[in-house]
């Protein structure tokens, strides 16, 4: 096997601002949060405000936590490393022979770039007795909890300020953490995402039964402390299993959705549907999708499959292709169409509520061809059923082009060697750190028919 070649890592460009009614809106606000008691801006205040800075310094934790293989070390070394590892197992497939191997793209962000926790709710071990709840992360590959995150340098800054103002709220509550040993207590995990442009919030509680009246007053009473809770949420799990959420969601607070925007597209993200968790390189990642997709003429077909919310599904709508977005969460599908009507992108975007891989008797007659197939399907891959459908249609439609999107290398290696093995050729491979000091990469592949 030969050995992979050396790539310096491409740097992404400055993002394009926000209009300039936004932009005012967003910098009057942050410059009024940035004030002193008599009136003057505080100018270190209002940097951070604007700028919506990481937690700084290193993490303390890394060693108990894991949660960060490359936290505290050098970002770039950090890169070339994680990259080569990927790029070793295409190359163990031998499924770069032919291939442009782009440089992975650097996070613009290499701190304060996550804008979604999900923290497990256990018993705390402190000595303290007003110390009742602890949150953080299970320890890699266990269901015992990590150490207690009181601040990550990941998070964005409405995030961490959360972490430590939730659990006070916790603790002065007359709820119980869940307590796997008894399957007791009322909350099992809190779930939290913070929308990039404007720091807004939003809050998911999941409990084991109803606990409204507690949950409402916890979130005024972080509402009070200045959190801008946009949205929040009471989700119900009574079962077992290692999912986090249970199957019915009720709404506590706000709206019902947070408000998110990437690509000069608008989005409303539920409190179960998924949304990358770095927008700043997520908007790059799209838009490199967007350019391989090109422009749709009238007749143009285009498939989004694990499509979530209808990110990439409404920048092929915009580009011109007809679209179909295929995705089993319900609550997903319910978004994406809101999404769709929001962009005026309705006509020319329809959804799907059916896994991918039981879904071939739902498409409509209009999307039997399609030009450009894109799967974004999660850290399992596509299942053997969905990998047999479209490597037949893309035998029956050889000029048609396929992208895999992937946060897991191992599985895309594996599906992608099925397809390759059925006549096509990956055309292109890049990466992009959507996940910046952690061993992980959002991966994109470009598949197109061997040529004869």
């Amino acid at each position: 096997m030969s050995k992979p070649p050396t790539f310096r890592p491409r740097r992404p460009r400055p993002a394009t601002p926000p209009p300039a009614h936004r932009t005012s809106h967003i910098l009057r606000t942050n410059i009024l949060a940035g004030r002193t008691r008599n009136g003057r801006i505080n100018p270190v205040a209002t940097l951070r405000n604007i700028s919506n800075l990481a937690t700084l310094g290193t993490c303390p934790v890394k060693q108990d936590c894991g949660a960060c293989a490359f936290v505290n070390t050098d970002y770039d070394a950090s890169l070339a490393e994680k990259f080569k590892r990927g790029l070793g197992i295409l190359e163990q497939g031998k499924l770069l022979e032919g291939a442009k191997v782009l440089p992975p793209l650097a996070s613009p962000r290499q701190l304060g770039y996550r804008t979604l926790f999900k923290l497990a709710v256990r018993p705390s071990e402190s000595a303290e007795p007003e110390s009742r709840f602890a949150l953080g992360l299970f320890k890699p590959g266990t269901h015992k909890l990590g150490p207690e995150l009181t601040r990550c340098p990941i998070h964005v800054q409405p995030l961490a300020r959360l972490i430590r103002d939730l659990k006070s709220a916790l603790d002065a509550s007359p709820l119980k953490p869940f307590d796997e040993q008894t399957a007791s207590g009322d909350v099992r995990y809190v779930v939290a995402r913070s929308a990039h442009l404007t720091g807004e919030l939003m809050v998911t509680f999941v409990v084991s039964s109803p606990v409204r009246m507690e949950l409402q007053r916890i979130v005024s009473k972080l509402k009070a402390r200045e959190h801008k809770i946009h949205a929040a949420f009471m989700n119900i799990h009574s079962g077992d299993g290692n999912a986090i959420f249970g199957g019915e969601t009720v709404h506590l607070f706000g709206a019902k959705g947070l408000r998110e925007r990437l690509c000069e597209l608008d989005f409303e993200v539920g409190p179960t549907a998924f949304f990358q968790i770095n927008p700043w390189q997520a908007s790059n990642l799209y838009r490199r999708v967007e350019q391989v997709a090109g422009t749709g003429s009238s007749k143009s077909v285009a498939w989004d499959l694990y499509c979530g919310i209808g990110q990439i599904s409404l920048l092929l709508a915009r580009a011109g292709f007809r679209t179909l977005g295929v995705e089993e969460n319900p609550s997903a599908i319910e978004d994406a169409r809101i999404n769709a009507v929001k962009n005026s992108l309705s006509e020319r975007a329809e959804f799907i509520t059916a896994r991918v891989e039981a879904s071939e008797s739902l498409f409509p007659k209009w999307a039997s061809a399609p030009n450009i197939i894109v799967v974004n399907p999660s850290r399992r891959g596509l299942h053997e059923d969905a990998r047999a459908h479209i490597a037949h249609v893309l035998r029956t439609n050889p000029q048609c082009r396929f992208v895999y999107v992937s946060c897991e290398v191992e599985t895309m290696a594996r599906d992608l060697a099925v397809l390759t093995g059925a006549g096509f050729h990956i055309r292109q491979v890049e990466a992009f750190d959507m996940f910046a000091q952690t061993d992980n990469l959002e991966w994109m592949a470009v598949l197109t028919a061997r040529p004869h």
